[in-house]
């Protein structure tokens, strides 16, 4: 009985696969960490293209290599920016809560999205829990083959999915808005209150009261939303398989 040997076809499947994995993993904010070992990050694209290889549908029409490989950057980048946008609303919210509550002098360094506020690492530290314990990175597992289906390498519509980007990056806002709304209400009812007494009595230190107040309000409403911030990035992570779905099709040619 003659051995099976690895054809040339399935190692030039396997390069293709190897290829497009890769740009999604390095966009992706979980996996394409910077805190990630770089072995780590390799090895797993490795052995994921390798076992992806033999179910995923390969097809490849001779062309131009830069605008393939170009056309693959460009579907690579809009499908990672589908979690990542989630990601950077979460950021946004945190630091207008932060802001709005008076936290915004306590800022660090997050190796994701650069200098940033304590509410919005914890907020991101959390999305992070619930993005891996909804099995969120699975959804892109399923796109990833999926996107083989319709969309042969280098031929997705560039047009198609920029377009596709600029509709999912208006999100950032919605999704920051309804996070740090509480707070901003709450902000606004106790600066009303703290102008009204500030009225009705002159020689109350409104700014030295202020202050306290602010932070307490916003420590008290961070303990209180907890699980309802829990409910919401569960809803949106949970719908990004739709929003994969919609991107595919948009970056489908003809």
């Amino acid at each position: 009985m003659k051995p099976d040997y690895i054809g040339t076809e399935m190692v030039f499947n396997f390069l293709i696969v190897l290829l497009r994995l890769s740009m999604i993993m390095a966009l992706l904010p979980v996996f394409g960490s910077k805190s990630f070992p770089a072995l780590f990050k390799i090895g797993l694209i490795v052995s994921v293209s390798a076992a992806l290889t033999p179910i995923v549908r390969v097809s490849y029409t001779p062309g131009g290599i830069a605008m393939a490989f170009m056309r693959e950057m460009v579907l690579s980048f809009v499908l990672a920016l589908t979690v990542r946008f989630i990601f950077y609303a979460i950021d946004t919210a945190g630091q207008v809560i932060s802001t709005a509550t008076g936290l915004a002098m306590a800022n660090v360094f997050n190796p994701e999205l650069g200098q940033t506020t304590e509410i919005a690492r914890i907020y991101g530290i959390i999305a992070v829990l619930v993005f891996l314990a909804v099995d969120a990175h699975h959804y892109f597992i399923y796109a990833f083959i999926k996107s083989f289906e319709h969309i042969p390498f280098g031929e997705a519509d560039m047009k198609g999915m920029v377009r596709a980007a600029i509709l999912l990056s208006g999100r950032i806002f919605t999704i920051a808005l309804q996070i740090a709304a509480p707070f901003i209400t709450v902000v606004m009812v106790v600066n009303v209150l703290l102008g009204m007494i500030s009225k009705l009595i002159p020689q109350f230190n409104i700014f030295f009261v202020g202050y306290p107040v602010y932070l307490t309000m916003g420590f008290l409403l961070l303990m209180l939303l907890i699980p309802v911030l829990i409910f919401l990035i569960t809803g949106y992570f949970t719908g990004i398989q739709k929003d994969l779905d919609g991107i595919i099709l948009a970056g489908t040619t003809g």
